[in-house]
């Protein structure tokens, strides 16, 4: 049920507004009564709050369970971006919905979402910083990259659709991780003096930066 109303609910606000749906236009398209409809919600502000514990703080949570994962910086950059785009694609209309309404978020929803925000982009910092420490990574700003990393995944709510012809979450969560990896990692070769000297240039850069 919690799941439906969830969906309902999204489909509604998108269509019609958050101002401009009702908890009966919630309960109707669910197919039950308005009093029953409150043995699960008491207001819309409350389908909010559902919506962060669901989907932002599910999220963090699950981050924070791969912290424990070993292995290369490369290889918990794939699990983490897979996993945060697998949650996107499960529910883009509710990640569309939060997007839309997080002006509309009570303060303690609000405060709650962006701690688990912050959460999840100090997790991905957090993996390329070391990286770029190991010598995986090209030296660059972690929190730029990281920033950049996310927002490719949540961009992902605004033009997957789970009914399309083929669509396949599980590849396209593949193929963002990689071009996550292959956006930071540096190349496995040499392929010419030129790469070689913007690798060095790189270096020196990020040393300058660092040794201030």
């Amino acid at each position: 049920m919690e799941n439906e109303l969830l969906d309902r609910a999204a489909g509604l606000f998108a269509e019609r507004g958050y101002e401009g749906t009702t908890l009966q236009d919630i309960a109707e398209a669910i197919g039950i009564t308005r009093p029953s409809l409150y043995n699960y919600i008491k207001s819309k502000d409350e389908l909010l709050g559902m919506l962060v514990s669901g989907l932002t703080e599910t999220a963090a949570v699950e981050l924070a369970e791969l912290e424990a994962d070993e292995g290369s910086a490369a290889d918990r950059l794939t699990r983490s971006v897979r996993s945060v785009a697998l949650r996107v694609c499960e529910h883009p209309a509710r990640f569309r919905l939060l997007d839309r309404s997080e002006h509309l978020l009570p303060a303690t929803f609000r405060d709650r979402h962006e701690s688990a925000k912050r959460a999840i982009l100090a997790h991905m910092r957090g993996i390329i910083a070391d990286g770029v420490a190991r010598g995986e990574f090209w030296p660059l700003d972690e929190r730029t990259a990281a920033l950049s990393i996310v927002g490719s995944c949540n961009w992902v709510a605004w033009w997957y659709r789970p009914d399309a012809p083929g669509a396949d979450p599980h590849a396209l969560a593949d193929q963002l991780a990689d071009m996550a990896v292959r956006s930071v990692a540096r190349p496995d070769g040499r392929s010419s003096p030129e790469a070689a000297l913007a690798t060095i240039r790189a270096d020196l850069t990020y040393l300058e930066r660092h040794l201030r």
